[in-house]
């Protein structure tokens, strides 16, 4: 089977999941922050509500591509699955329970609204926001693993240290950059859900401006982070390092280039963060919030892009060169690539509808409240 279509159809699963992942945690925070506001100021109850709406509505779209990656790894890539399984476990249980107590939390958060104390649904939503980053928090394990698989000590069979894959020294910067860029791409899509409903509600759009600025302002910490992430690939997954750098810092050899990816995700990073500044101050241009939430998206998968492109032909990098992608791939698994096109076209295309009926339910329900 030609690698391509099984690498084709993993990212653009993964890259609509880790989308819709990144969205829904931010959305979360800004709808706990609003309802903490609320406490003292009841006029920001309204968009907490619209925020958590947003967040409920588009839950589902997460989930859905979460479940269809379970599959697509467990038939296309069962070498990396069983890898994870054996060395990755407790990083694994940490993210599924992290969903379990975040879908609960979604539940109770919404049907307890306006019906237990505050103070209590204020808990519950600290809950509901917080619990979300349990998932990324396992999963960037798996990531951090494959740009410097720490604790692997055998493929064949496959055996490792789980106790000494926690000392992956590219999970800490790698999860904090997410963590970051989670609330960054939330706030800034609140901004612009909140932007559209302020058109019926003035009184909205200051909270759509603040949404803005926190989102900009995020990109600050979330940079710096990314600073730590790229000097630590360096060290520690140098072929990356060399695939992300290779148009400015051409030292080492790497058989990929995304250094433009990088080049462009930085760029839109400092668009953002000015952006986000200006809408604060003039939240009526609400082109500028819309803007905003486009480009938030488009630099989540150049960012994605750069990361995972930049390994190949690599599957797992270990120093300058790896083990490769091929090693990874089901070859029982005999598809013609027209059957296996046909699959994805259909997914993007049921999804796209998906995506349509979303968007007529938050313009015509969530954002007319």
């Amino acid at each position: 089977m030609d690698i391509t279509l099984p690498i084709l159809i993993l990212g653009t699963i993964l890259l609509t999941h880790l989308t819709f992942v990144n969205i829904n945690i931010g959305l979360g925070f800004y709808s706990l922050i609003l309802r903490w506001r609320s406490l003292s100021n009841p006029e920001t109850s309204k968009p907490a509500r619209i925020t958590f709406k947003f967040l409920a509505a588009s839950e589902v779209v997460s989930g859905v591509y979460g479940t269809m990656i379970t599959v697509v790894l467990a038939g296309f890539w069962p070498t990396l699955v069983n890898i994870a399984a054996i060395i990755l476990f407790i990083p694994l249980m940490i993210s599924i329970l992290g969903i379990i107590i975040r879908l609960t939390s979604i539940a109770a958060y919404w049907y307890t609204w306006d019906k237990v104390n505050p103070r209590i649904h204020l808990l519950i939503g600290v809950l509901m926001a917080f619990s979300g980053l349990l998932i990324p928090a396992g999963f960037r394990y798996i990531f951090a693993f494959i740009n410097n698989p720490t604790g692997l000590t055998s493929l064949n069979p496959v055996s490792g240290n789980i106790l000494e894959a926690f000392a992956n020294p590219v999970y800490p910067p790698l999860l904090l950059h997410t963590w970051l860029g989670a609330l960054s791409i939330g706030f800034l899509v609140a901004s612009a859900g909140l932007a559209w409903s302020s058109r019926k509600d003035e009184a909205i759009s200051k909270w759509s401006g603040y949404a803005s600025l926190l989102g900009g302002l995020m990109i600050i910490p979330q940079g710096l982070a990314g600073f730590w992430f790229w000097s630590t690939l360096s060290f520690h997954s140098p072929y990356l390092f060399y695939s992300i750098n290779k148009s400015f810092l051409p030292s080492g050899h790497s058989l990929t280039d995304v250094s433009y990816t990088f080049l462009g995700m930085v760029l839109l990073a400092v668009v953002i963060l000015t952006l986000g500044i200006i809408h604060h101050y003039q939240p009526s241009k609400r082109w500028i919030a819309y803007s905003l939430a486009i480009l938030a998206v488009a630099t989540l998968i150049l960012g994605e892009i750069t990361h995972d492109i930049g390994r190949l032909p690599y599957m797992v990098i270990i120093g300058e060169e790896g083990i490769p992608v091929e090693l990874f791939i089901n070859r029982l698994l005999i598809l013609e690539p027209t059957l296996i096109i046909s699959g994805l076209s259909a997914i993007i295309f049921f999804t796209a509808i998906f995506i349509l009926l979303l968007y007529l339910y938050l313009v015509k329900g969530v954002l007319h409240e």
